[in-house]
């Protein structure tokens, strides 16, 4: 089965963006149960918006959405990329003393989004494609 990766996007927009509140933004990686739960429903939200766009009820595509996307949210691991690469670092941003301060922090943010919604995509986009 082939996806088109149009639908692939738009569903990651939808899902991501649209549909993810600031609550389970800032709470998906909180320590503990209700940190699990957060990025658990998030990505459970996000799985179900990205197979509506495929039109894809299949139950393996499914688990294979959410399971490209839980661990990525739930560990940040684009942030934790970033360090590994010494990309840029938005805590670091903010600690910072320098005067173009407020610019690091916006370019980090941008950074970040960039590097966790390539991680995504690349990765559910291959995913998707084996089965």
């Amino acid at each position: 089965m082939e996806f088109d990766f149009a639908l692939i996007l738009m569903g990651h927009l939808v899902g991501d963006y649209l549909l993810q509140s600031k609550e389970m933004a800032l709470r998906k990686t909180e320590l503990g149960l209700k940190g699990f739960a957060w990025c658990f429903l998030h990505s459970m939200v996000y799985a179900l918006t990205v197979c509506v766009f495929l039109w894809s009820f299949d139950g393996w595509v499914l688990a294979l959405v959410f399971m490209t996307h839980f661990p990525l949210d739930r560990w940040s691991l684009a942030s934790k990329w970033l360090r590994l690469i010494r990309g840029r670092d938005f805590v670091k941003a903010v600690e910072s003393k320098d005067k173009f301060r407020e610019v690091d922090i916006a370019f980090s943010c941008l950074v970040y989004a960039v590097a966790d919604n390539t991680m995504h995509l690349v990765l559910m986009y291959y995913l998707l494609r084996i089965i």
